[in-house]
Formats: structure tokens, C-alpha cells, sequence
């Protein structure tokens, strides 16, 4: 049924359909009431390409994303998706991969759905390819408001926008933690292609020189499972059996040393105390529940979503936000 359907059968003009269609003026009471009660025999749904036309409006909002296989991203897709469509917006997201004109083709694609927002989560989009980020959008969406998810970078462009944590402080904050508890030999492992990894190496380096009588000492390049922290953990106990805490950049390597940790029958955390980062949902399935640096992507990720929305109700957001990681304290610490 269409408008001119309905109006045909009401006796009156399509025009007046579509006022009380839309919710506008214009229409008595009784003409109205009849409308509604066809509009409401008749099943009659409205034409969204049909509206969409008329007020050059989708609606749509783009995802890309780089990685579809990382919990904590898929979640922040998630949470990005579910904030937007549940005030009136269809979302798509897409896996933009890694190639070298990855970041751009996903941004051309969005241009050409005529997305009225994007919100762009992973690696790919800061560090070393900012300024083809910012080229990207210069040329394909130079008027469309883009939210950058779970970064801490600036971009240089009125209709960008950035929100994301500091981990060069968390990761400060970690070793904090540990030497007001009597902490004295640390150990850091970073799991392997972690784009933040060097970061994360000298946060940890530079808050050990702050502390007299503490050392430091770095496993990097493991690979982000369960199995590579349980190898791990044999390698760690023979070579330097000194070592009263670790921190993992990853909760399932954690996961996996805590496991061998247990096996060999080191008290978890009397003698070695633990800590993972994402604060995932593994965290409370292993036993004792591990801690873990929360990265605050469920946060970030609403309001990255809250604040595309408040650019397209015509408000005007900060460009740049940061949020703090906080330690989410459990039995392995």
C-alpha cells in the first residue's frame, strides 16, 4: 500500500496522508483518526528510500574496523553499533584488512554508501598512517563528521574527532601498583605485532627508573595465547626465578602463565603476583580471577557513538578526549 493507496480509499489527498504519516499539521482531528485506522488496517509501512530521497537523509552510519578477530574490538564495534541504532540509526561495519591502500578504500566506500557519520576502531587508523588517515578524508569525506575509537591521537581536521585511553599511564600506573605492595622484580611481557608495544616497553622502563631497588625486565613478541603464556612461563621461572610480579599487555598470556605458575606450585599472588591488560571477560573464568589494566574500550566506545550523535543533533562535542585506564583489582593480585 502506498500513499496515493490509501488516499484513494479515505477520500482525501495524498498530501494529507503523508501529513499524518509524517506527524505534521495541517489535518483535523477526524480526517486524521480515519487515516490512522487505514495506515493501521492496511499494514502500511513508509518507503525509507522514498523519504530518504525527499530529505537526503539515509540514516547509515559506517564501522570500519581492521581486526575482526580481537575481542576487545569486536566488543567496541558492538557497543558502537547497538548506542547508534538504538537512537534511529542503521549502521554497517566493515573489515578494511591491511593492506597499503587498506584505510583508504574503506573510506572511499563509505562516501560512496553517502554515510552521514563513520566511526573508525584499530591500529590502522593512528601510529604511522595518521596522515593518510587525514589525507583519506580530506578528499572522501570532507564534510561528514568521523569519530576515531580507542586512540589518543589529534587529527588536524574540524569534522574529526578522537577518544581513547592512555596506556603510556597505565602502564606507569601498573608498576606503581606493584612497588607500593613490596614489588621489587618486575617482569613485562608484550605480546607480538602490538602496534602500542614500544610504547608500552618504555612506560614500563621509564616508571622502573623511578623507583630505587626495583628492576625490570621485558619478554616481548609473544604470541597472543594461552599456550605461548604457559611456554612462557617455564622459560620466565628457569631463567629468572627472582621475579616477584608480572605484567602482560594481553589477558589470554596471562591466562597462560598463570596456569603453569599453578602447576609448579607457586603461590598466585603471595609469591608472584599477576596482572593482565583489556580486563576481558576471561578474567573472571580462571581461578584465582585475574587482575587487569582495564583500556577502557567499552567506555570509549559509547562515547564514541554518543558523541557522533551530538555532532549530528548540531552540538558540538570536544575534539579530543582521553580517558585514564584504571586497574581492576582480583585474586591474582
Amino acid at each position: 500500500m502506498t500513499i496515493y493507496d490509501i488516499a484513494k480509499i479515505a477520500g482525501v489527498s495524498a498530501s494529507s496522508v503523508s501529513r499524518v504519516v509524517n506527524g505534521k499539521p495541517g489535518v483535523n482531528s477526524a480526517t486524521r483518526e480515519k487515516i490512522q485506522a487505514l495506515l493501521k488496517e492496511h499494514n502500511y509501512v513508509p518507503d525509507t528510500n522514498a523519504r530518504n530521497l525527499v530529505t537526503q537523509s539515509n540514516k547509515t552510519i559506517g564501522i570500519l574496523t581492521d581486526d575482526l578477530d580481537t575481542a576487545h574490538q569486536m566488543d567496541g564495534c558492538h557497543r558502537v553499533e547497538n548506542e547508534l541504532m538504538r537512537n534511529g540509526y542503521y549502521c554497517f561495519v566493515k573489515y578494511i584488512g591491511h593492506g597499503p591502500d587498506a584505510v583508504e578504500k574503506g573510506i572511499m566506500d563509505l562516501a560512496q554508501h553517502r554515510v552521514e557519520g563513520a566511526v573508525c576502531l584499530g591500529p590502522s587508523f593512528r601510529d604511522c598512517n595518521q596522515n593518510m588517515v587525514v589525507d583519506a578524508i580530506s578528499r572522501h569525506l570532507p564534510n561528514t563528521p568521523v569519530v576515531m575509537n580507542h586512540t589518543t591521537n589529534l587529527y588536524p581536521l574540524p569534522n574529526v574527532y578522537s577518544i581513547g585511553a592512555d596506556e603510556k599511564a597505565g602502564i606507569q600506573r601498573c608498576v606503581d601498583y606493584f612497588v607500593m605492595r613490596g614489588r621489587r622484580k618486575l617482569a613485562l611481557v608484550i605480546n607480538e605485532k602490538r602496534p602500542s608495544g614500544m610504547l608500552i616497553r618504555n612506560s614500563f622502563e621509564s616508571a622502573i627508573k623511578n623507583h630505587a631497588g626495583v628492576t625490570g625486565l621485558v619478554y616481548a613478541g609473544i604470541p597472543t595465547t594461552v599456550d605461548a603464556g604457559e611456554k612462557l612461563a617455564g622459560t620466565l621461572l628457569q631463567e629468572h626465578p627472582e621475579i616477584d610480579s608480572i605484567i602482560c599487555a594481553n589477558d589470554l598470556i596471562a591466562i597462560g602463565l598463570l596456569n603453569i605458575l599453578k602447576e609448579r606450585g607457586v603461590q598466585v599472588p603471595q609469591q608472584i603476583a599477576l596482572m593482565g591488560e583489556n580486563n576481558s571477560s576471561y578474567c573472571e573464568i580462571c581461578r584465582p580471577r585475574l587482575t587487569s589494566l582495564d583500556t577502557m574500550i567499552s567506555m570509549s566506545s559509547i562515547m564514541a557513538a554518543r558523541t557522533l550523535l551530538d555532532v549530528l543533533a548540531g552540538r558540538e562535542p570536544s575534539h579530543h578526549v582521553m580517558l585514564q585506564m584504571t586497574i581492576v583489582e582480583r585474586g591474582t593480585t
